[in-house]
């Protein structure tokens, strides 16, 4: 059985890679873990792109999953995120949304909005990749 067929109550812990990885093109990363018989995950990352200057911001998340059954099976998660660290008016990405194919899939699709300054940017509907590892 895969890492990636293991269903709740397990818990799990996946490095997310989101983006195109287009020249120019922002790139999400992160590691996002649930902890066994529950819909809470929490984690970090960091949004990147190559621009100048240069976009690296740090960011915690927290949201929930859950899987949805009605045709071909899809898991979602629907995280908030903050500044790390949490400084008054700091670039971080304020929600991301990731659907993935399958329960526990290892690729998908994301929605994120970031705030730089006074200017939301919003990145749609990006591949996802997951790299899953399982926690005792």
């Amino acid at each position: 059985m895969t890492e990636a067929a293991i269903p709740f109550p397990f818990a799990h812990t996946g490095v997310f890679d989101i983006g195109t990885h287009a020249p120019g093109a922002p790139t999400l990363q992160a590691v996002l873990s649930t902890p066994a018989n529950s819909s809470t995950v929490s984690g970090h990352g960091t949004l990147t792109q190559a621009t100048n200057p240069p976009l690296n911001i740090n960011n915690a998340f927290h949201g929930v999953v859950h899987a949805l059954g009605l045709g071909p099976a899809v898991q979602i998660y629907a995280l908030q995120g903050a500044a790390i660290p949490p400084l008054l008016g700091a670039p971080h990405v304020t929600n991301l949304v990731i659907t993935l194919q399958g329960v526990w899939g290892d690729k998908g699709t994301a929605t994120y909005t970031y705030v730089t300054g006074a200017v939301f940017h919003e990145v749609r509907d990006v591949p996802v990749a997951v790299r899953w590892l399982l926690q005792a």
